[in-house]
C-alpha cells in the first residue's frame, strides 16, 4: 500500500547542503543534479512532490496484482462449479450405503435382501442360529450336524421420520444341512427401532433396539426357538463430502433360551463408504466393512452327546461391496441395487462365506 504523502519525511535543506555543497552561482541555491533548490525557502520543485511517487507505486502494484487476482478468481470459480456438480445423489445416499453395519439415520424405505451363507459351523453355538441340538433344535444325528448352509429372502419395511423409525422384517429361510434333511419356510421375524440421539454436521449417534421373535420352526432349524434382544448404538462420521465412516456396538442376548446353552454375544463393526461416481440421478458407492463378534458365554455341540463350554470365542469377518443408486425423479423415489460378500478371517466363524444381493426403494 502507498504511504500517505503527509507521512513522508522530506529531505531538509541542511542535509541537502551537506550532500551537495553550493557551487558557483552565489545566488543562494543548491544544485541537485540538473536542478536547483532555493536555499532560503528550502522548498523542493515539482520533481520532489511525493504524490507522484505514490501514484507510481500504486500503478506498479496494480500491474503486479491483477494477474494474480485473475488467477485466484478463476480457481475460486472452478471450485464452486465443481462443488455444484459433485453434490449429487451419491452424496445424499452415503448414510445408507453399507450392508452389514446398521445405518444411524432413520428413514422410510422398502428392502428385499437375498443372503446365501455357506458352512455355518456348530449351528447351535450359544443358540444364535439353532436351538440346542437334541433339545428344542433338530434331533441328534450320527454323525452330529456340524455345518449348515442356508439361504434367506428377507423383506423389510422401515417407516418413520428424521429422528425415529420402526422396521418390520419378515424372512423366508431355506436350510441345507450336511446330515439333517433340507427344509424351507418362515424364519424368525425381526422388529427394530431407531432413535436419533445426536445429530451434528459431521457426526450422528443413534440408539438401536433389535428384537427377534421365534416365528420360525426351531425343530426344523428355521429359527432358534426363543425371543432375543439386541440393543446398541450406531454412529457415523463424515470424513469428507464423499467419504463416510460408520460404526456400531451391540449386545445380543437370548430371552427364554436354554439357560446353560444360550449365551450373550457382543457385536462391533466398522465400515467405510465412498462415492466413486456421482451425478444428479446416478451414483456408484463402493463399501468396505469389518464386523466382529465375541461369544461371551454359552455352549456348543461338538459331537454325539458331547457339549463344549464357550468362554470368549471371537469371530471376525470382512465385507466388500458396491451399491448403485438411481433416482428416477418421479413418484417411485430412489432405487438402489447392491452386491456384497463376506468372508471369515478368524479361526472361529459363523459362516465361512456369505453372498448378498439387495434391492431397496426409498420413499
Amino acid at each position: 500500500m502507498a504511504d500517505s504523502p503527509q507521512a513522508e519525511i522530506l529531505p531538509s535543506i541542511e542535509i541537502l547542503s551537506e550532500m551537495y555543497p553550493p557551487q558557483g552561482g552565489g545566488d543562494g541555491r543548491v544544485a541537485l543534479g540538473d536542478r536547483l533548490v532555493d536555499a532560503g525557502r528550502g522548498a523542493p520543485d515539482g520533481a520532489w512532490v511525493p504524490s507522484q511517487w505514490g501514484e507510481r507505486v500504486r500503478d506498479f502494484g496494480d500491474r503486479r496484482r491483477k494477474p494474480l487476482m485473475r488467477l485466484l478468481g478463476g480457481v475460486q470459480a472452478y471450485r464452486q462449479r465443481q462443488a455444484r456438480r459433485d453434490a449429487g445423489i451419491g452424496v445424499e445416499r452415503l448414510p445408507f450405503a453399507l450392508f452389514e453395519v446398521d445405518t444411524s439415520q432413520p428413514s422410510n424405505n422398502f428392502r428385499v435382501r437375498f443372503d446365501a451363507a455357506y458352512d455355518w459351523e456348530f449351528p447351535d453355538r450359544a443358540e444364535v442360529l439353532w436351538s440346542k441340538i437334541g433339545g428344542k433344535g433338530p434331533a441328534e444325528t450320527i454323525p452330529i450336524e456340524s455345518s449348515v448352509d442356508y439361504q434367506d429372502i428377507r423383506v423389510a419395511i422401515e417407516v418413520g421420520g428424521k429422528r425415529f423409525s420402526a422396521t418390520t422384517e419378515l424372512p423366508l429361510r431355506f436350510i441345507d444341512p450336511t446330515v439333517v434333511g433340507n427344509t424351507g419356510g418362515m424364519g424368525d421375524m425381526v422388529l427394530t427401532t431407531k432413535t436419533l440421539m445426536m445429530d451434528g454436521d459431521s457426526f450422528q449417534l443413534t440408539q438401536v433396539l433389535r428384537n427377534q421373535l421365534p416365528t420360525g420352526s426351531a425343530r426344523n432349524g428355521r429359527g432358534n426357538g426363543h425371543t432375543s434382544m439386541e440393543p446398541g448404538f450406531v454412529a457415523r462420521y463424515s470424513w469428507s463430502e464423499k467419504t463416510m465412516i460408520h460404526n456400531e456396538l451391540k449386545l445380543w442376548f437370548p430371552l427364554g433360551g436354554d439357560p446353560d446353552f444360550s449365551g450373550p454375544v457382543l457385536r462391533y463393526g466398522f465400515g467405510l463408504a465412498n462415492v466413486l461416481y456421482d451425478s444428479d440421478s446416478v451414483a456408484v458407492i463402493p463399501t468396505l466393512e469389518f464386523v466382529g463378534w465375541s461369544v461371551l458365554s454359552g455352549q456348543k455341540t461338538v459331537g454325539l452327546l458331547q457339549v463344549q463350554d464357550i468362554d470368549g470365542e471371537n469371530i471376525f469377518n470382512i465385507y466388500p461391496g458396491v451399491r448403485m443408486v438411481r433416482d428416477t425423479g418421479g413418484g417411485a423415489g430412489v432405487f438402489e441395487f447392491g452386491i456384497s460378500g463376506g468372508t471369515s478371517v478368524s479361526t472361529s466363524h459363523w459362516y465361512e462365506s456369505l453372498m448378498r444381493m439387495e434391492l431397496r426403494w426409498t420413499f
